[in-house]
């Protein structure tokens, strides 16, 4: 598994995978940022990383500034909050979304980021939150009645 920063060519594929997991405004909304940012046009400190698996694209996975709304679970100094981490259905069980955190959590560290904070919609619960609490996530609260909110403490 390797994470890389997306190219053009990785955009179908990412489309594809983030219309699976989502509607298809939350995709398109997506697929317009990680464009901007192949593109030199990076908002909100938002970063894309391509999850690739024996040479393949399988995944996406990114990183932004907290939002204001979930400031109220930040403990420490310099947190970030992981904004998506999406894989094709046809990869799950293989231990990617694992090594795809831990590689994260070591970029992230090397930046100086203390803290990782996740929202995860209700509709999730059964696939991606018990994943971030293996991972050493704590759901620390909600905001807008549907949306959990994780937390890890990032030690070096």
């Amino acid at each position: 598994m390797i994470l890389q920063k997306p190219t053009i060519s990785d955009l179908t594929i990412i489309e594809d995978i983030l219309k699976y997991w989502t509607d298809p405004e939350e995709a398109n909304k997506y697929v317009t940022r990680i464009q901007k940012e192949i593109e030199g046009l990076i908002e909100f400190n938002t970063h894309f990383w391509v999850i690739q698996n024996k040479h393949k694209t399988v995944g996406i996975t990114g990183i932004s500034n907290t939002l204001p709304k979930i400031q109220q679970f930040v403990t420490l100094q310099n947190p970030i909050e992981l904004k998506l981490l999406y894989l094709d259905k046809k990869t799950r069980g293989l231990g990617l979304g694992k090594l795809t955190i831990l590689e994260l959590e070591k970029i992230l560290k090397e930046n100086n980021y203390d803290e990782i904070l996740i929202r995860s919609a209700v509709r999730y619960k059964d696939t991606a939150w018990g994943f971030y609490e293996k991972m050493g996530f704590t759901q620390v609260g909600f905001i807008d009645q549907d949306m959990a909110v994780f937390r890890k403490i990032l030690t070096k």
